[in-house]
């Protein structure tokens, strides 16, 4: 055998196990952080799948903080699929206005309808069946199953995978939350937490929202800096400031 071609196997073989203690120290430091460090929201106490529909809806595009508020006085008056169906679109969109995306009221009205016709007022609980609900895609779809049904499924949105991007240095095509190599890296995770999916993907959600920001992460602060690529990469750098605009 050529001596070449036991330096070109041997290198493959540590650093696949080398990816492979990485990944298992994220998943624990990850765990770990998240027993004192998550976000408290009306819609992580509940395993109501209508109620996490809702919620996951109002989420699109709009702050937790200001999702809140908005989300347990609809849940109240509209507390089932019978009851939201019944509204009109003009009185769900005025329960909705202060989060924007007004097309919003008129896909929960059809969601409603269609879990009322075609379901029995229940949500599925498969992806073929989910996926046919109007308003759900991949990530909603993944929540549900996660949320609500206690499945290991992975809940990929722009800040789960940019979390992903920088610690293990991923090189997606954009938008990474669509892309299928982010999916498929995120559920090969899932057999790490055996049961706690919902928790880690809860941790990556909070931490890359609050840590791992954007723009300016706080890299100094967050427990994944000692195994994260993106910390090492940028280490004593300052971040790009932001180009200064002129108001006339």
């Amino acid at each position: 055998m050529r001596p070449e071609c036991i330096t070109l196997v041997a290198p493959q073989g540590q650093i696949a196990m080398k990816q492979q203690t990485k990944v298992e120290s994220f998943v624990h430091v990850l765990l770990s952080w998240a027993r004192n460090n998550t976000r408290d929201f009306p819609w992580r106490k509940i395993g109501d799948p209508y109620k996490i529909v809702i919620a996951e809806i109002m989420l699109q595009r709009t702050k937790a903080e200001q999702v809140a508020p908005v989300y347990e006085r609809f849940v109240e008056k509209y507390p089932n699929p019978e009851a939201l169906s019944k509204a009109s679109v003009a009185e769900l969109r005025g329960e909705i206005l202060s989060l924007g995306l007004e097309k919003r009221a008129q896909g929960l009205k059809k969601l409603a309808e269609q879990l009322v016709e075609q379901h029995g007022s229940k949500i599925p609980s498969n992806r073929r069946e989910l996926m046919k609900l109007h308003w759900v895609g991949n990530y909603i779809a993944n929540a549900i199953l996660c949320h609500a049904f206690g499945l290991d499924t992975p809940t990929v949105d722009a800040n789960f995978a940019r979390l992903l991007v920088r610690v293990f240095s991923l090189r997606p095509k954009l938008p990474a939350q669509k892309d299928k190599n982010i999916w498929a890296f995120a559920q090969n995770l899932m057999p790490l937490v055996k049961g706690r999916a919902r928790e880690l993907n809860l941790a990556i959600l909070d931490l890359s929202t609050k840590i791992c920001t954007r723009q300016k992460p706080s890299c100094g602060t967050c427990p994944l800096n000692s195994i994260c690529d993106y910390t090492s990469d940028h280490e004593g750098e300052r971040p790009p400031e932001r180009p200064r605009i002129r108001h006339s």
